[in-house]
């Protein structure tokens, strides 16, 4: 049997293979011994499940498994979403929570996310130490007396409710906005209705449906996912469209003529909506892949800037310990001071229509004068399937272009002294090499991608 390998976001394997009802048994075991070891078998812990090939089936068998060694389960009744997961566990002070899902990846994967008591992602020295035990040999079936409850929960009233307490509801509540939303066949079908729900906002939404293969492409809102959303925003004259990624905690958006609004323009949108609209302050991080505007806005406004590795459980952690206005990463996973400490792509979505209802404009309209004011980055990103792992090189200069300084804590990234940079990292979730870049110009971008996958 293969061992269990927990990467930037849990544990995530292709179904069938690395991904089977032995390996989620392993996983629910070894969490058990853990949370006994810490003496957190008193409160329960809830399992949620996205709309993947068998994972309600997964979710299940995690939660007996938890159960058969005496820790209460709260079992959602339907799919949900990951951020709903994490409110259950702040609301009701719960010892944690797992989601049976494997996020934006493709649809033959799945995976597990583990939440802690906070709701948030587990730190690494706690997937480490789980990972190390479900690979060790541990006792059979761990009974402890009678096995303990499994309660079937409704989550999405609760999340709903939290979600439209954090908004400006009653800007949002008379704005007539015409939104469309692609949950790209993901949990996040209908979220955007239900907190809009009494709004004179009107939402109409493409791939709600459930399909476990995502329409034959990747559930994560990125420009070549997005097809169908183009057409479909043109056709209806919407004013905005949003797009949520297989568990619905990362945002992508478009404007009314097609235009993309990529993960890294949406951050500082955002970033701004929080400074100057709501008027709040607080350092700003984001992670090692993310746009170089954010460094400008927050030096602009003489704000803190921390910068991580890649995966939001590095972001999470300095929201719960810092004063943190904003935590962004290149995949759309934002965080927002007085929210959660946990992304969440409703929220996101959601507060780009609350930045266009109070500036009184449009999304393209604050696009422009954001890139009129930082200046405008191009960023692209290309995955490479790679036999063989090599060292990357450390060359002076790129494309005739002085590398000025060189980041090599995940991943090697290279700065160049024209401001654009070139990343190359092993994807923490997939087996493939991201090559991640960003400059002024579009035909420069993708010559930085070029030379990054020429490393590889």
């Amino acid at each position: 049997m293969r061992g269990i390998t927990f990467g930037t976001d849990g544990f995530r394997g292709i179904i069938a293979e690395d991904f089977t009802f032995a390996s989620v048994e392993r996983v629910a075991r070894a969490y058990a011994v853990f949370l006994r070891a810490l003496k957190k078998t008193r409160r329960p812990v809830v399992v949620g499940y996205d709309r993947r090939f068998l994972s309600d089936e997964f979710a299940r068998h995690f939660s007996r498994t938890l159960a058969l060694a005496g820790i209460a389960v709260w079992l959602t009744k339907e799919p949900v979403p990951t951020p709903a997961v994490s409110y259950c566990i702040r609301q009701n002070r719960l010892a944690g929570g797992v989601i049976i899902t494997a996020s934006h990846n493709p649809p033959r994967f799945n995976g597990i996310k583990l939440k802690d008591e906070n709701g948030t992602s587990a730190a690494e020295r706690v997937t480490r130490e789980i990972e190390r035990l479900a690979n060790s040999t541990l006792p059979g079936r761990q009974k402890s007396g009678r096995p303990a409850a499994i309660t079937l929960v409704d989550i999405i009233p609760a999340y709903i409710a939290y979600v439209r307490s954090y908004l400006q509801w009653p800007l949002l509540q008379k704005s007539r906005f015409c939104i469309l939303v692609d949950p790209m066949y993901g949990v996040g079908s209908g979220l955007v209705d239900l907190v809009l729900k009494g709004s004179a906002c009107r939402v109409s939404s493409i791939h709600g449906e459930h399909n476990p293969l995502f329409g034959g492409v990747n559930p994560e809102p990125i420009e070549r996912y997005l097809t169908e959303l183009p057409r479909a925003v043109k056709r209806g004259q919407y004013d905005v469209a949003l797009a949520l990624d297989g568990d619905a905690d990362r945002i992508g958006a478009m404007c009314p003529d097609g235009r993309f609004i990529n993960s890294h323009m949406a951050i500082c949108l955002l970033l701004v909506h929080l400074i100057e609209g709501r008027r709040q302050s607080g350092s700003v991080v984001k992670s090692l892949n993310t746009t170089t505007m954010v460094d400008k806005i927050a030096r602009h406004f003489h704000l803190p800037l921390i910068e991580v590795a890649v995966g939001f459980k590095h972001i999470a952690q300095l929201m719960q310990t810092q004063d943190i206005l904003l935590g962004g990463e290149e995949s759309g996973g934002i965080g927002f001071k007085g929210y959660m400490p946990e992304r969440d792509g409703v929220v996101a979505g959601l507060l780009l229509v609350e930045m266009m209802a109070q500036r009184r404009q449009s999304l393209a309209a604050i696009v422009r004068d954001l890139e009129r004011r930082f200046g405008r980055y191009v960023y692209a990103r290309r995955d490479v399937t790679v036999e063989r792992r090599r060292r990357i090189p450390r060359p002076r200069s790129i494309l005739r272009r002085r590398v000025v300084e060189i980041k090599d804590y995940d991943g090697v990234k290279f700065i160049l002294d024209d401001e654009s940079w070139l990343l190359v990292r092993a994807s923490g979730t997939e087996p493939i090499v991201r090559i991640y870049a960003e400059s002024s110009q579009p035909r420069l971008t993708q010559q930085l991608l070029t030379a990054g996958q020429a490393m590889v």
